[in-house]
């Protein structure tokens, strides 16, 4: 049992991904909802600063080029070299002088951390949930897979069982009735901007969609087709960075129109692209994580695009088994039907049995 007003529970996020990032934060906001006392910490702030450096490199390679996401996906590795032992150190000693004993892990890169923990504090003991946000065990944790053991393995969604087991409710707002929403369509590459999305939106424009795209680069809103909105992440924001009141925030997101006008908010308890989500007809993009956080919560459709690596690929799997989401292929050659998408949508709708996640955990804690 915990006491709320002694004991934090410590959510591990990373800021290399939104899939992540957006998750863990999700989880905390809901716990302050259940008077539970939280945080979340993101391993990047623990890296050297040349690590850093690299990292921002990649995520511009990888947004100009697909395969070479592909190809850095296949070779995701343990960070531990990229870490400053002086700064995991410190974080360390903090955990242990407020007895820190509840974790729950985002990212598998916070593995060798977390073990490490257990070893300075034993025989006390740590309890430790580690969430998966893919159908398949996600890159991050597979480099460590047999070799450390969790105290609660949380699937969203398991492709080898085919069965979706805990959801994280974005909002408490009942979805938008499909007839009700705007004529519009929204697609993404995820955090990075990575993907094959933009390689549709002439093909969509030429149907006649109208298309709220979530550009990665200022440079991609400055010639808007008529009809078609852009959306950004302010790119001055980092996740790695903590606001004036020491808390990591959603991201300051908004519409932009040109380089001059640009208008970014953030929300307190959940990500402006939600927003978006929740009106549209479809979310079209690559299957991630977060993606179909988002999905589930809004009831919102996703028209499946090439996945990024493995995982990626099992959540369009399980997605399309139980009829919430269609490849793009397969929905092009429906001839772009907008009764496809309904029938998924009042699929999405008639979900049944999911244990919400944050809701349960508190429950588990006060046994």
């Amino acid at each position: 049992m915990i006491n709320s007003q002694k004991e934090k529970i410590t959510v591990l996020g990373s800021g290399v991904a939104l899939g992540v990032y957006i998750p863990a934060l999700l989880v905390n906001t809901q716990f302050k909802k259940q008077n539970l006392d939280s945080e979340v910490v993101v391993i990047e702030n623990f890296y050297k600063k040349d690590s850093k450096d690299k990292l921002k490199g990649y995520k511009k390679a990888y947004h100009k080029n697909f395969s070479v996401a592909l190809m850095g996906h296949k070779m995701t590795k343990d960070i531990s070299s990229s870490l400053d032992d002086n700064l995991v150190d410190q974080l360390l000693q903090t955990w242990q002088q407020e007895n820190r004993l509840h974790f729950i892990i985002w990212s598998g890169l916070w593995i060798p951390i977390v073990e490490k923990y257990r070893e300075l504090v034993a025989p006390q003991k740590i309890i430790v949930d580690a969430c998966r946000i893919d159908a398949d065990i996600s890159a991050t944790f597979k480099i460590f897979e047999g070799n450390y053991e969790y105290d609660n393995d949380i699937w969203l969604w398991n492709w080898e069982q085919q069965q979706l087991i805990y959801e994280l409710p974005v909002t408490n707002q009942t979805p938008i009735p499909y007839t009700e929403r705007e004529n519009r369509f929204v697609t993404h590459g995820g955090g990075w901007g990575i993907g094959t999305y933009q390689n549709r939106i002439a093909e969509l424009e030429e149907q006649g969609f109208l298309l709220d795209i979530v550009a990665y680069n200022i440079e991609e809103a400055t010639n808007p087709k008529p009809g078609n909105r852009y959306f950004m992440v302010d790119p001055n924001w980092s996740p790695w960075h903590k606001n004036q009141h020491d808390r990591h925030d959603f991201p300051p997101f908004g519409e932009v129109t040109n380089i001059n006008e640009q208008h970014f908010t953030t929300k307190e308890e959940y990500h402006g692209f939600y927003d978006l989500a929740k009106k549209s007809k479809a979310i079209i993009s690559k299957p991630g994580g977060g993606t179909l956080i988002d999905s589930l919560s809004s009831a919102t459709p996703i028209i499946l695009l090439e996945a990024y690596g493995y995982a990626e690929e099992k959540n369009a799997a399980i997605w399309e088994h139980f009829g919430y989401g269609i490849s793009y292929e397969k929905w092009k050659e429906l001839n772009y039907s907008e009764e496809v998408l309904l029938q998924l949508h009042q699929n999405l709708l008639a979900k049944k049995n999911l244990i919400n996640y944050p809701q349960k955990y508190a429950e588990r804690l006060f046994k």
